[in-house]
């Protein structure tokens, strides 16, 4: 289902497949923690700023201790480099 998630949330699903992949995330904690967490961390990698409460941070963190490579001095949280070409 992971891929599934991350299909949904890339816009690659067919519209029947995206109906019956949101039932399943709406029935499941862990497929809607998955579905967050991917949506976040997308919008990190892509340099779209969001507000934090240190869950920004936490994602950071667990995407380093995997070994994702994050371009040095990329700070998600920076509403200034964000904006930057």
């Amino acid at each position: 289902m992971s891929l599934k998630v991350s299909l949904l949330l890339d816009g690659q699903l067919e519209a029947d497949q995206v109906k019956a992949a949101l039932g399943e995330v709406a029935a499941d904690a862990t497929l809607r923690d998955r579905y967050t967490l991917y949506g976040l961390a997308g919008d990190a990698l892509r340099g779209n700023s969001t507000p934090d409460d240190g869950f920004s941070q936490r994602i950071f963190a667990r995407m380093r201790m995997e070994r994702a490579r994050i371009e040095p001095g990329y700070d998600p949280l920076d509403d200034d480099e964000a904006e930057r070409p």
